[in-house]
């Protein structure tokens, strides 16, 4: 999806115009529209209620074939989330119209209180990602899709704040294409996305300040990666550690990214129920999540905004399978940091594969914070449902830091508490520790991250369960089925804010 920004004048022109209207309020739309939008007021079917859109053809003579508007709703609840919906709702009825391209014009009311940077951005994404769809591989080609260029004006705003929304509605753009990015990766099948193929994704992300390196399983196990490499064990497919470094000039400091890259988990030997296993294909989705933060640093996230820290991502990816060398419950494996792990459950392998890669952004990178991402529980779905993700860790600021990151991205997040009694909870008696806790306790969701917070140690760090999230939602006009590509918007607007 391109977007660009244009004078109101040249955006009032074109196969399909669409209009962001707000209740109450006259659209100021500029001159060359004032008169078709007074006249569709005045026939009263100009509707202004959130979502809805009204369609007006136009004399065959004029600069405009069809004129749209979009409501938002009242001006005092138009917030970044309504102007993405609102985007994506005016890209699906430009597609339904069957026309290339088309043009949004938006007026300062549009805007309600919002800031007019993130409104430009949440309308690049609304955009974007209401264009997006996963093409799988079929038989016929793929027809070209409609509505996939756009031509966005905003009228009424002074020189400072369209300034500001341009900029805005790049960073959307940029922002938009990696959650797509990611998007692509987490739809595939799981045969057609191995721990290979994600490791040729983040090398043709390489280049510019962007560096990676893929350790095979012979480098894994010099390093002593025994928890990643236990789970590897019953694959056929190789298992691949991956480490992106984007460096910026003068950083003093870095933060490391970690990512749950299970491209497929049958459970293993504790193996899941056949129904919806299909699904595990997103069980990489922390993986896709970090992959789609380094797209867009590479395209250009951090413009207007230089922190000077060094970014790394971990994804430790692998398959979780069942073979006669796979591993199983009560064996012990030992961490890169020399933890030993008695392995109760094979399905919990998600913690297993995080703990070496925690390990390993400590010993090599030293990072001053550590967030990890994974499709880590079922448990966090029942108390948080597909809507909101679960956040845990060690230190109340940089958990404090992602809340606010998730709620700029209108990716809500919600704080688990994580204390000592969980931490208890993980020891076990032929190990350091166990991989689940026992069915007495509950708190399974709890439980995976008081597992991972031995191995972070002191490291400030976060744990995001993003087991709900990372699929299933409710339809958000933006967002219709599949993988949802959480957690990069919001991983964007953390690093952009450090």
């Amino acid at each position: 999806m391109k977007s660009r920004l244009v004078p109101v004048a040249a955006a009032s022109r074109g196969d399909a115009v669409f209009v962001l209207v707000v209740d109450g309020v006259a659209p100021e739309a500029g001159a060359a529209l004032k008169a078709p939008l007074a006249a569709a007021k005045a026939t009263g079917d100009l509707k202004t209620s959130f979502r809805a859109v009204s369609v007006f053809h136009q004399p065959p003579k004029s600069a405009q074939k069809r004129l749209a508007t979009v409501g938002l709703g009242a001006g005092k609840q138009i917030d970044t989330e309504r102007l993405r919906r609102a985007a994506a709702v005016a890209q699906a009825h430009a597609a339904d119209l069957g026309v290339a391209a088309f043009t949004l014009v938006v007026p300062k009311a549009a805007l309600g209180g919002v800031d007019p940077l993130a409104a430009g951005m949440a309308i690049a994404e609304g955009l974007a990602l209401g264009a997006y769809r996963y093409e799988p591989p079929r038989k016929e080609p793929h027809k070209p899709a409609k509505g996939n260029a756009c031509s966005v004006a905003i009228e009424g705003a002074s020189a400072r704040d369209q300034k500001a929304f341009g900029e805005g509605l790049q960073l959307g753009a940029v922002a938009a294409a990696a959650q797509g990015f990611a998007r692509d990766l987490e739809n595939k099948a799981a045969n057609l996305c191995t721990p290979s193929d994600l490791a040729n994704a983040a090398k043709k992300l390489a280049g510019g300040r962007i560096k990676v390196k893929v350790l095979d399983r012979k480098q894994c196990e010099k390093l002593g990666m025994g928890s990643f490499l236990g789970v590897a064990k019953g694959a056929s497919e190789p298992p691949k550690f991956l480490v992106l470094e984007h460096r910026t000039p003068g950083a003093r400091r870095s933060v490391c990214v970690v990512g749950k890259g299970l491209t497929f988990d049958t459970g293993g030997i504790s193996i899941k129920p056949a129904g919806k296993m299909d699904e595990m294909r997103y069980d990489m989705c922390g993986a896709g999540a970090v992959l789609g933060l380094f797209h867009a640093l590479k395209h250009g996230g951090l413009a207007g905004s230089q922190p000077k820290v060094d970014v790394v991502g971990l994804i430790a990816a692998t398959e979780n399978a069942v073979g006669p060398d796979a591993q199983k419950p009560g064996d012990v494996v030992r961490a890169m940091d020399g933890h030993t792990i008695e392995v109760l459950n094979t399905d919990a392998e998600g913690r297993l594969v995080l703990a070496d890669a925690i390990c390993y952004a400590k010993k090599f990178h030293a990072p001053t914070h550590i967030v990890d991402l994974a499709t880590l529980t079922g448990a966090v779905v029942v108390a948080l449902g597909h809507e909101v993700a679960g956040i845990m860790g060690n230190d109340q600021g940089l958990c404090d830091a992602l809340v606010a990151a998730g709620k700029a991205a209108d990716e809500p997040l919600w704080q688990l508490p994580l204390w000592d009694c969980h931490k208890e909870q993980m020891k076990s008696r032929f190990a350091d520790l166990a991989n689940i806790n026992g069915p007495q306790h509950g708190n399974g969701s709890i439980a995976g991250g008081a597992f991972l917070a031995y191995f972070a140690g002191d490291t400030p760090w976060v744990h995001l369960d993003i087991a709900g999230t990372a699929y299933g939602g409710l339809s958000k006009d933006y967002y219709r089925s599949g993988a949802a590509g959480t957690a990069v918007r919001t991983l964007l607007h953390w690093v952009r804010s450090l």
